[in-house]
């Protein structure tokens, strides 16, 4: 390198050491770090060498200030937009989301959770700003007080929307059925009802909203949101099973929400049938008859004979005009989403029920997380509507993203608005949590596909209700849609296995799958996907070794020795002996004849045998030969105790 010569505009080293009141090996790390490479034997910087020193040092200093702050963060954030917030490069970023096993790009989402362990890894500490979190955000409470406080002159009466609740296969799918005349209860995977569906039917010429809700005790959150869209519950009880667990969990709920309930007690066809007995387990559960002076409805009816069908409606509108549904259906419509799912044709597909106002073909919405606009709509038999008015349920195309199901629908003036109100409620893609770097678990990595939000929702709070505390649980992704290149790269990431649940893998993916060995699993019903989560769950249990003493043998002879195999032959002096079984070398020494047997060394028979031919099992008084390996030498006299280990797994995988 040229050496430079002094100049007006040069500084000296030394000069510049105290000035910026450093040391001299500090000033080296500082010239590497800003890429100043300097000769041997210079003694002078010029000025803009020492500026990019000064901002170098004001840089740190700005950034270790801002590392004492708190620094506000919203409840969702794109990964370049933290990298601003923390004034780091986004490499840094994503480097240590990789770290954490999350792979991301610039501009995926984060939830909060996420962000504050990657800007706490990073030394930032941080707050969820709650304007942020709150801002424009319709809750579910938020949409109860609008319905409240609707103008009482602008309602009209709207048609009551009836929750079918009970336990499962009780019957509830086939009522259904009948009352709509479509079998759909024999084409489910399972044969359960794994969504909730709705439905409208016209009875003395008024129209009554019916929504299923699954019974088995996996669904048992759709069955409290079925409860909270409801103006009354029609809860089904079989004549020949009686109340069962999600019978009771079906009564509380409707009590909870304060909604009336009727009784339809079903399969009174079958021999086995004893309505006085189910009207009495009811009654345990403060549903008391009318007959015997309360005021619950039962009537006993046959589902799939179709007796008492018609009775069952008359009662419900009956129920209904004692509290008659109203709503405004001149105002912007407000829904909730009952279903939603991934159409590999249409795109995102959302089942919503009308709450108030009127949902028109066109309508700018926003949906939760997500927006659009209403391209088309179907109603409950597949029939293209252009409006939907108060308890229509109604499936809706034209989102951009899939809506999780119990999110709100707005409909707003114009797309600008639906997009302002849903920008801080983007779903977050990337999600991690905590962990202690002390916690010994093993870990559970998984990715998670589903065909629909309703699925998937019921697959996440299955497999998270089976976790014990011995195993930790990380569910790298959760998402609606096939399996792609994407999933594959997520699962390479967080060392996890894919599970779909009635969706296909492409071919491409399915080849980046097998090159990169990441399992791929595919179920069509839920409870084998959660049985072969199970097993994985068991798997990674901890365990205890569990030592039993099991036989004594005295050596008679060595046959054959070399530093990892022995042949020797003895006798079993105690208890037994079997092949796998594992030992301890014992030797008494003949001039100590009172001091106990000395500890040689230990070892594992591989190989028993009796007169030439194999044994599995040896016992008292016989003569035996053993294959041992083990490093330690025997000689004749050595005792060998013999013992057996089992591996005892700890804990439980609960059951659900």
């Amino acid at each position: 390198m040229k050496r430079r010569f002094p100049s007006k505009n040069n500084r000296k080293i030394v000069d510049v050491i105290q000035e910026l009141h450093i040391t001299e090996g500090k000033l080296m790390f500082l010239l590497k770090e800003v890429g100043i490479r300097i000769a041997e034997g210079q003694k002078n910087l010029d000025q803009s060498e020492i500026a990019r020193i000064r901002g170098y040092l004001n840089e740190q200093e700005r950034r270790a200030q801002l590392k004492g702050k708190m620094i506000d963060l919203p409840s969702i954030i794109r990964v370049q937009d933290l990298a601003k917030k923390l004034e780091l490069p986004v490499g840094n970023i994503l480097a240590t989301l990789l770290k954490n096993g999350v792979l991301a790009t610039l501009n995926d989402d984060l939830d909060y959770d996420t962000a504050a362990i990657i800007a706490q890894d990073l030394g930032y500490k941080t707050t969820e700003s709650v304007e942020e979190l709150e801002k424009d955000v319709l809750t579910v409470e938020k949409l109860n007080e609008i319905l409240k406080k609707e103008d009482p002159a602008k309602q009209t009466p709207r048609p009551p929307i009836v929750t079918i609740m009970g336990h499962v296969d009780h019957g509830k799918t086939t009522l259904l059925d009948t009352i709509r005349s479509a079998n759909v209860a024999s084409g489910e995977a399972g044969g359960i009802t794994q969504a909730i569906s709705s439905y409208q039917t016209e009875y003395n010429g008024r129209t009554i909203t019916f929504i299923d809700t699954p019974g088995h005790e996996t669904f048992d959150f759709m069955r409290q949101r079925g409860a909270a869209l409801a103006d009354l519950v029609v809860l089904v009880v079989a004549a020949d099973d009686g109340v069962q667990p999600q019978t009771k969990d079906a009564v509380a709920y409707a009590k909870k929400e304060g909604l009336p309930i009727v009784v339809a007690i079903n399969k009174i066809d079958r021999a086995e049938a004893n309505i006085d007995r189910v009207k009495k387990e009811l009654g345990d559960l403060d549903l008391i008859p009318e007959e015997w002076g309360g005021e619950t409805v039962m009537l006993g009816i046959s589902a799939l004979k179709k007796q008492g069908i018609n009775e069952l409606l008359e009662i419900i509108l009956l129920t209904s005009d004692i509290h008659q549904p109203k709503a405004d259906p001149t105002r912007a419509a407000l829904g909730t989403v009952i279903e939603s799912k991934l159409d590999k044709s249409v795109g995102p597909i959302a089942s919503v029920i009308i709450h108030t106002g009127t949902l028109q073909l066109g309508d700018d919405v926003v949906i939760g997380k997500t927006t659009g606009k209403v391209r088309q709509m179907r109603d409950f038999r597949g029939k293209q509507i252009k409006k939907a008015t108060p308890s229509v349920p109604v499936m809706i195309i034209g989102l951009k993203d899939v809506p999780q199901a119990g999110d709100i629908l707005q409909a707003v003036e114009a797309q600008g608005e639906a997009v302002s109100k849903a920008a801080q409620r983007r779903a977050p893609l990337k999600k991690m949590s905590k962990t202690d770097d002390n916690d010994q678990r093993q870990t559970l990595a998984i990715v998670l596909k589903a065909d629909s939000k309703g699925s998937l929702e019921a697959l996440e709070q299955t497999i998270t209700a089976m976790v014990p505390q011995e195993v930790r649980l990380s569910v790298v992704r959760a998402d609606v849609g096939a399996i792609s290149d994407s999933d594959v790269l997520t699962a390479r990431a967080g060392n996890a296995i894919i599970y779909g649940f009635n969706i296909p893998i492409a071919g491409m993916s399915q080849k980046l799958a097998d090159k990169e060995k990441i399992s791929v699993r595919l179920f069509a019903i839920i409870y084998q996907l959660a049985e072969d989560v199970r097993n994985e769950i068991e798997q990674r249990m901890p365990v205890d070794i569990v030592t039993e003493d099991i036989g004594r043998v005295k050596i008679l002879k060595v046959f054959f020795s070399t530093a990892k195999r022995k042949i020797v032959g003895g006798e079993v002096a105690e208890g037994i002996v079997e092949p796998n079984a594992k030992i301890i070398i014992k030797r008494k020494d003949k001039l100590k004849k009172d001091a106990p047997a000395e500890h040689i060394g230990t070892g594992v028979i591989v190989e028993l045998q009796k007169d030439k031919r194999p044994l599995q099992k040896a016992e008292i008084g016989d003569q035996v030969g053993m294959t041992i390996e083990g490093r330690d030498k025997m000689k004749e006299g050595d005792v060998l105790e013999i013992y057996r280990e089992t591996r005892v797994r700890k804990g439980s995988v609960p059951q659900k």
